[in-house]
């Protein structure tokens, strides 16, 4: 036997061997065909996961009677210390309630370096802004869309729904400026029951 027909034998054998212990592996992933199974899921698993994700809480903002055209109402929301505001606008907006789809809420924080922007708010313009620190201005009607500015990410809306004449925040399109995930790093505001 050649020095050739050895390496090739050694390297046919190494590669048998690395295909059975990847074909091993695949059946503990995948399941060995055994019919006692229990159906369990591991902890890893996609759906085990989506199980575990933290919901937004549902929480009352405000009443559509007390929110008056031109009012700017702030908020926490969804963690304690993350202002947002509340308001009506004078046309129809995007993710808008009430009969007229004109009460909106956002982050109260600019998405380019997390200035307040609240201060900033003028309803009958459906304009937030401009940011006092870099003059970015977001439309209220469409989403909290930059309009000018440095910021490049729209403003972060909040989920609204009217029930009994009062408004719920029941979660966030966007993500807060300086969070990683909106549900963490802060305590959480206490849902309704």
């Amino acid at each position: 036997m050649t020095e050739q027909d050895l390496r090739r034998r050694s390297f046919l054998a190494t590669a048998a061997a690395a295909t059975g212990s990847a074909l091993a592996g695949c059946s503990s992933i995948f399941g060995d065909g055994d019919d006692d199974d229990d159906g369990s899921q591991p902890d890893d698993a996609p759906t085990t996961r989506a199980d575990n994700v933290e919901k937004y809480p549902r929480i009352q903002v405000g009443t559509v009677d007390d929110l008056s055209a031109g009012d700017v109402q702030t908020f926490d929301y969804p963690l304690d210390g993350k202002s947002n505001f509340l308001t009506r606008i004078d046309g129809q907006a995007w993710g808008g309630v009430g009969e007229e789809e004109s009460i909106v809420a956002y982050s109260s924080l600019c998405t380019h370096m997390g200035c307040g922007v609240s201060e900033q708010v003028k309803p009958d313009q459906e304009m937030a802004g401009p940011c006092p620190c870099h003059y970015t201005t977001f439309d209220l009607s469409k989403g909290g869309l930059v309009v000018s500015g440095a910021a490049t990410t729209d403003l972060p809306q909040i989920r609204l729904e009217v029930e009994d004449g009062e408004i719920y925040a029941t979660g966030i399109d966007g993500l807060v400026y300086g969070q990683r995930h909106n549900l963490q790093d802060g305590d959480l505001i206490s849902a309704e029951e």
